[in-house]
C-alpha cells in the first residue's frame, strides 16, 4: 500500500466518522456547530433511504457569574431525501435575575410576573448545493420562532417593551449557510460553518421580535484530531435593535462566542462542553458553562 492510498483511506475513515456525531444540533436545533447553523444535515438517510433516523439533543447553559441566568433547550431533528432537514426545539429561559433587576430599577412598578420564558422553534433546511472538492455545501434554513411568554410579560408591565422596539411574539430567522470539511490542511478534519442570518429577534427571540430585519454574521470552526475528540471556536452576532430603558439598563445585545471541546465515544453519541461569553443581558455581562448531549438513533 503506497502513501497516497493510505492517506485517502484515513481521510475517508475520518470523514465517514464525522457523520456519527457532527454535525451537531446547535442549541436551536439546526445541524451545524453549537451556536451556528451549517449546510450539513443531522444524521442524513443512507443511500436508497427516504428518511434518516431522528437525532435528539439537550443543551444546558448555566450562568457562571449569575445563578439565575440559565438557558435549557431540548430538541429533535430528522433529515429526509437528499436535501432536507427539519426539527423542533423547546427553549426555556430562567428570567429571575432580569425580573428582579427590573423591579429594583423601577421601585417595584415594573414586574413581568413570570420567572420563565418559553419559546418554540421549528426549522426547515434545504441543501441547495452539496459539498464538492472545490466548493462548500450551501443551505438555506427557515427558523420559525414562537415566544409563548413575552406577550403576557409585556402586558404585565403596561406594554413598556413596545417603546423599546418590541413588535411581535413570532418571528422567522433566515439562515444562509456554508459548510466545508478540510482534511488536507492539518492531516485530519477541520470543519468550518459560516452563516448570514436575517432576524428580527431580540436576544435570539427570547425577548420577542422587532419590526425590521437585521443581517448578522456567524462562524464556527471545529478541529477533529482523533476519531473521538474535537475542539473549536464559534462567534455569532446579534440583532441589537432594542432601545435602552435607562443608562443602567441599556439592553445592548453583544456578539457572543464560545470555545468548546467534544467527545464522541461511539457512532451514535456525542458530548460537548464549552465556555461561552454571551455579553450583556439587559444590564450585565453574563458568561455560561455549556453542556450538550446528542444521540443519533
Amino acid at each position: 500500500m503506497n502513501i497516497k492510498t493510505l492517506v485517502i483511506l484515513i481521510a475517508t475513515f475520518f470523514c465517514n466518522s464525522l457523520y456519527a456525531a457532527p454535525p451537531f444540533m446547535n442549541f436551536e436545533g439546526v445541524g451545524g456547530g453549537g451556536i451556528v447553523p451549517g449546510a450539513y444535515r443531522v444524521n442524513p438517510p443512507k443511500k436508497g433511504e427516504t428518511f434518516g433516523k431522528p437525532a435528539i439533543s439537550n443543551w444546558d447553559l448555566i450562568g457562571l457569574n449569575e445563578s439565575n441566568d440559565n438557558l435549557y433547550t431540548n430538541g429533535i431533528t430528522i433529515s429526509f431525501l437528499d436535501r432536507y432537514e427539519m426539527g423542533y426545539v423547546l427553549e426555556q429561559v430562567d428570567f429571575r435575575r432580569v425580573r428582579s433587576t427590573l423591579l429594583k430599577a423601577t421601585n417595584g412598578t415594573m414586574d413581568v410576573k413570570r420567572d420563565t420564558i418559553y419559546m418554540h422553534n421549528v426549522h426547515f433546511k434545504t441543501v441547495l448545493a452539496h459539498e464538492t472538492d472545490k466548493l462548500p455545501a450551501f443551505a438555506v434554513t427557515a427558523e420559525f420562532k414562537y415566544n409563548e411568554t413575552i406577550d403576557e410579560q409585556n402586558k404585565n408591565i403596561g406594554h413598556a417593551l413596545d417603546d423599546l422596539g418590541f413588535d411581535d411574539n413570532f418571528g422567522i430567522d433566515l439562515d444562509f449557510s456554508i459548510s466545508n470539511t478540510n482534511t488536507s490542511m492539518l492531516g485530519y478534519p477541520v470543519v468550518f460553518h459560516g452563516n448570514i442570518r436575517l432576524t428580527k429577534g431580540h436576544y435570539l427571540g427570547l425577548l420577542g421580535f422587532s419590526e425590521d430585519y437585521t443581517s448578522n454574521a456567524e462562524a464556527s470552526i471545529a478541529i477533529i484530531p482523533t476519531q473521538t475528540f474535537g475542539y473549536g471556536f464559534e462567534i455569532r452576532q446579534q440583532n441589537d435593535e432594542f432601545k435602552s430603558i435607562s443608562p443602567d439598563l441599556d439592553m445592548k445585545e453583544d456578539a457572543f462566542w464560545d470555545v468548546f471541546i467534544t467527545w464522541m465515544p461511539n457512532k451514535k453519541l456525542s458530548f460537548a462542553a464549552a465556555f461561552s461569553r454571551f455579553g450583556n443581558i439587559v444590564d450585565k455581562d453574563v458568561d455560561f458553562f455549556v453542556f450538550n448531549a446528542k444521540y443519533d438513533f
